[in-house]
């Protein structure tokens, strides 16, 4: 659920803790609040009204009203079924609705960083041609994404949580692949698939997120048994000689991670490069989430 008031709405005789005030997205989405009351009303409105024009629009629109009917028939959430039902009428009005930005969920700063990485790279992809090329799988992708959204904020349907980010990775794995060429003069090798976690501030503890990306790199590396590069990084704040052992640190906690999921040692290459690859660049010593990370490639 999102930042909302919550008091009690009975429905049926049924006391639900909610809310039924709108949202405020910040200018980050369209203004669309969920209420118990009206979410009948709201998926009737989303499969009776307008056909989106674009495949994308279409394949995104069933998905969101294949999620809210879940939320309310199956846990009975009924807020948030008509939150992602009002989302399905938003597509249907063939209206850009982006992937949710976790700042308007119940995230702690380093958490709403950690996520909002993955969504920049989930609406580089889309904004770069994937809605139309591959609509399915692009609407795949935004669903699983908000679906991991919510359910992580939420933080008890922890199978589902998994379930949610394993469907959107592969998802963003057939978005990230290149189209394949008509003809080819030799066998092209496939391109690494990599996987990052991120890391609190001078921590290398490994968070809840990161628990289901190193399983899902463990998973993919059982289906390959192939190479694996693992490098840790830090961000600018600190000094470098500091930020190069800290950086050794986290690629130390993510090898013993991966070799616990079964990852055989002799299979991975482990190195750090402290602060001297910076996926965003910034001046000395400043503190960016995005950076203190380690990067798991997979050939």
């Amino acid at each position: 659920m999102q930042l909302r008031p919550s008091f009690i709405c009975a429905i049926g005789g049924v006391a639900l803790l909610s809310a039924c005030s709108s949202v405020d997205n910040s200018g980050t989405a369209v203004m669309y609040g969920g209420n118990p009351l009206t979410y009948g009303s709201s998926v009737n409105e989303a499969v009776t009204g307008a056909e989106p024009t674009t495949a994308f629009g279409k394949a995104l629109k069933a998905e969101y009203i294949a999620y809210a009917q879940r939320e309310a028939d199956e846990w009975y959430d009924f807020f948030d079924a008509d939150f992602f039902a009002k989302k399905a009428g938003k597509v249907a009005e063939n209206e850009t609705i982006l992937p949710e930005d976790p700042a308007n969920w119940r995230f702690d700063a380093e958490e709403i960083a950690q996520k909002r990485a993955v969504r920049d790279e989930l609406i580089a992809l889309l904004d770069d041609g994937k809605r139309e090329e591959k609509p399915d799988t692009a609407a795949i992708a935004q669903a699983r994404y908000d679906c991991w959204i919510e359910e992580s904020e939420e933080g008890w349907q922890t199978e589902l949580i998994s379930q949610c980010w394993k469907d959107f990775e592969a998802a963003m794995a057939e978005l990230r692949a290149e189209p394949e060429m008509a003809a080819t003069p030799a066998p092209v090798a496939a391109a690494p698939r990599l996987f990052t976690i991120f890391f609190d501030f001078d921590s290398t503890a490994i968070t809840p997120v990161s628990e289901r990306v190193l399983d899902a790199a463990a998973e993919q590396w059982a289906s390959s048994m192939s190479n694996v590069t693992v490098v840790g990084h830090t961000d600018a704040s600190g000094p470098a000689t500091y930020n190069q052992g800290l950086s050794e640190r986290r690629a130390a906690a993510a090898l013993s991670e991966l070799t616990n999921r079964g990852v055989t040692a002799d299979k991975v290459d482990s190195e750090a490069v402290g602060e001297g690859e910076l996926l965003i660049p910034t001046p000395d010593g400043v503190r960016e989430p995005r950076n203190r990370r380690v990067t798991i490639s997979i050939d």
